[in-house]
């Protein structure tokens, strides 16, 4: 039977690979993260880190990364390819930050000369600061949910 027609059958993830459950996809994600996230800064990269919001029995879950380039750097194909590089250094150093730490690495201009070198001599730089941010992130208590907004009064308009 090929490996396509297994179904159910896959092997777990191993902690180098970057499979979904390692990428923070939905935007809620990315807004939450920058809105409550700490930050370490290198001369090309923002990273920003915060504690990974518990879902169901209160596992952290493994790190997570997103990657945010605006069109201001480059055009699309030097824009993917920081996106590349910055995911294959996170996928290389899983010990980059602990499990339960949500990261976004905003990318700064001059980001799109760097090569997977480069880009881990940076973050290397920022080890200290960002480990202490991640303690720090994982140490607060979660913030509280939002109040769910009140209902809007009937012909009110959007």
């Amino acid at each position: 039977m090929s490996s396509r027609n297994r179904g159910d059958e896959r092997a777990p993830a191993s902690p180098a690979s970057f499979g979904p459950e390692r990428r923070l996809r939905r935007r809620a994600d990315f807004v939450r993260v920058q809105a409550v996230g700490q930050r370490a800064t290198t001369p090309h990269f923002v990273l920003l880190v915060a504690a990974r919001e518990p879902r169901g029995a209160g596992v952290a879950g493994c790190a997570r990364l997103g990657i945010v380039v605006t069109r201001k750097i480059g055009n699309a194909v030097q824009r993917n390819r920081i996106k590349r590089v910055c995911r294959e250094c996170f996928r290389l150093w899983p010990e980059l930050v602990p499990d339960g730490i949500d990261l976004v690495v905003i990318a700064r201009s001059g980001a799109d000369e760097l090569g997977l070198s480069d880009v881990r001599g940076e973050w290397e730089r920022s080890l200290p600061v960002l480990r202490k941010r991640c303690a720090s992130a994982l140490a607060e208590p979660a913030p509280e949910a939002r109040p769910a907004r009140p209902a809007r009064p009937e012909g009110a308009a959007r």
